[in-house]
């Protein structure tokens, strides 16, 4: 079996890639640049192919082929339904059997820009005609990786949200395999599945697991919204990814994230990590 996987050489395309690979799919990655595919190539992928998913010729060259897509849509980007009607119009060329699109927990949350492009693409694929299946992911785990240093540095937890806000995190681990299950076993088409965590968890409550794992006290602290922006700004995002996130991490902050872990488990067949086993993980790295 052979699959197309789009965003390949992002977080989320990786650890796809990796899942698809270990249950046996052979993968052909869908990337912009062809100095990324030695990279890809070493966790997996079988082939690639290089375009853009702005460009609707390089797509259609790319799915020519293939029986089954795995999209992954760039994070936050404006033109996501643009993009997705693409891989739509593509598939429906030459005869894709399964659209497997990685969307968003709660699409409908449409004060979130990203949530509602994604409800919007989701109506588009459903109504498209091909056969689909939609997984609908929570927030990762692995947003802890990138201030993990300053965590075990400052004894700090900080993010730009409530420190007693809950979420239900998941490894991302865990969600790209259940992507491969729906992508290589059976039974899965027109499915939408909500993918959430086994916890709901708040920073308080996160900063106290990583506490116990490191053997010292770290404690929360949610991140002024123009403290974000400032820190945005100078890593070079743009005007619009910096809108969105403070719009993405205003909502959180007043509402949270919350999902329920049967869905995932079910797919899985069993435990899901929990947020203890991450940091434990990251603290052997």
């Amino acid at each position: 079996m052979t699959i197309l996987l789009t965003a390949a050489n992002g977080r989320t395309g990786r650890a796809v890639l990796t899942a698809l690979k270990e249950a046996g799919a052979s993968v052909k990655v869908f990337i912009r640049d062809e100095g990324q595919w030695p990279e890809l190539q070493a966790l997996g992928a079988s082939a690639y192919a290089v375009g853009d998913m702005e460009d609707a010729a390089s797509i259609e060259a790319a799915v020519e082929g293939f029986e089954k897509l795995v999209h992954i849509g760039p994070p936050m980007h404006p033109h996501e339904i643009e993009i997705t009607d693409r891989l739509i119009d593509a598939g429906l060329k030459t005869g894709l059997k399964q659209f497997i699109y990685y969307s968003v927990m709660h699409p409908l949350r449409r004060a979130v820009r990203h949530h509602r492009l994604k409800l919007d693409a989701e109506e588009h694929v459903i109504e498209s005609g091909l056969p689909y299946t939609i997984v609908q992911p929570t927030r990762y785990m692995q947003h802890l990786a990138p201030i993990w240093s300053s965590v075990k540095d400052k004894g700090e937890h900080a993010m730009a949200f409530s420190t007693e806000v809950k979420f239900n995190v998941a490894d991302l681990r865990d969600l790209a395999d259940a992507t491969a299950v729906v992508a290589t076993q059976p039974g899965h088409l027109y499915a939408t599945y909500e993918l959430a965590g086994p916890e709901p968890l708040s920073q308080t409550d996160m900063a106290a697991i990583i506490s116990e794992v490191l053997g010292r006290d770290v404690t929360a602290r949610a991140i002024p919204l123009d403290e974000l922006e400032q820190k945005a700004r100078a890593a070079g995002a743009s005007d619009d990814r910096v809108e969105q996130m403070l719009t993405m991490n205003d909502h959180y902050d007043r509402f949270g994230f919350r999902g329920n872990p049967n869905v995932l488990r079910w797919l899985l067949g069993r435990e899901l990590r929990r947020f203890q086993d991450y940091v434990k993980d990251l603290a052997q790295q």
